[in-house]
């Protein structure tokens, strides 16, 4: 089973409006689209479109929390989440006819200290069902980049995969204490190191220096260009496939989740990174958020190429 983590959980609703966004007019909404979101149900609803045993856990509270288990529901997304007393947030993504996307995403109601220790014990309660743990996205008010690393220890006493998918101080703070995977973007890379990251060879120079430091996977997401990734079987360039984006939202939780299948299935680097980019590509290709046609990431996979590259 792969646990996902999702410590600022939200009800996504995507927005279509048939018109180009225009600041200060009125939109018509033509369809509207409510998900149990957040980047940790984004990646459980992956594994599990994968064929593979997924839980969700993390922080839900209020009438939106109840609605967004409902939606987990729905969706066949198990979940075992603790339950605060705070309401938790929605976030709204508009989708224009020409593909852009536009998200408004509210912060996430304060927790306790109390509720930080019942998560914790939540996750090592769950650790002897668990093949893989990913930890993915923000923290709400309450919750510190310690209590993550914290959570990251947990998981490595049990010898288990740890998959973190955060940013800023949450993953400058995380990479001390040495999860297996990361997937920083160049922007994100360039501020763990304190330095300009931007050409492919810095992009590959930052990543060994992170897997030096005792990162067993670092995997750099280029968007539509696919990724760089650096682990103990080589360096690798990942090329996705040509596509025309509908929906790229959720598509960076769907390569987590599909990374961590093939933890589950014990696949070598280059065809876990491959999968992994496949299904991501197919998620960029529907309309609902963090959903993909496993048919469609079987045929992407076939166009989907991993390169060595010999430094």
């Amino acid at each position: 089973m792969i646990l996902t983590v999702t410590a600022n959980a939200s009800v996504d609703k995507a927005y279509r409006i048939e018109t180009p966004l225009v600041d200060g007019s009125v939109h018509r909404v033509s369809l509207c689209s409510d998900s149990a979101g957040g980047k940790g149900l984004n990646t459980a609803r992956a594994v599990i479109t994968c064929g593979e045993d997924a839980l969700a856990t993390g922080f839900v509270g209020g009438n939106n929390g109840r609605y967004l288990c409902e939606l987990a529901n729905k969706d066949g997304i198990p979940e075992d989440f603790v339950h605060i007393s705070q309401e938790t947030r929605c976030c709204v993504n508009v989708l224009e006819p020409n593909g852009r996307s536009t998200e408004f995403l509210e912060p996430g109601r304060p927790v306790t200290s109390a509720d930080v220790e019942s998560l914790r014990k939540k996750i090592q309660a769950l650790m002897p069902q668990t093949t893989v743990v990913t930890i993915n996205g923000s923290a709400p008010c309450g919750m510190t980049p310690d209590d993550y690393a914290g959570l990251i220890e947990l998981i490595r006493s049990y010898h288990k995969p740890c998959i973190l998918d955060t940013s800023g101080e949450l993953l400058m703070r995380g990479i001390q204490a040495h999860p297996t995977v990361i997937k920083p973007n160049a922007d994100e890379i360039s501020q763990l190191l304190g330095r300009p990251v931007v050409s492919d060879s810095e992009i590959i120079e930052a990543a060994v220096e992170l897997h030096k430091s005792g990162i067993a996977y670092v995997l750099v997401s280029l968007g539509g260009k696919g990724a760089f990734m650096v682990c103990a079987e080589g360096v690798f360039r990942g090329f996705a496939p040509k596509i025309n984006v509908l929906n790229p939202v959720g598509a960076g939780d769907t390569l987590v989740g599909a990374f961590a299948v093939g933890f589950v299935r014990g696949y070598d680097a280059r065809e876990q990174l491959r999968y992994a980019l496949s299904c991501a590509s197919a998620s960029c290709l529907a309309e609902s958020t963090g959903r993909f046609d496993p048919k469609i990431a079987s045929e992407l996979l076939e166009q989907t190429e991993v390169k060595r590259i010999t430094l």
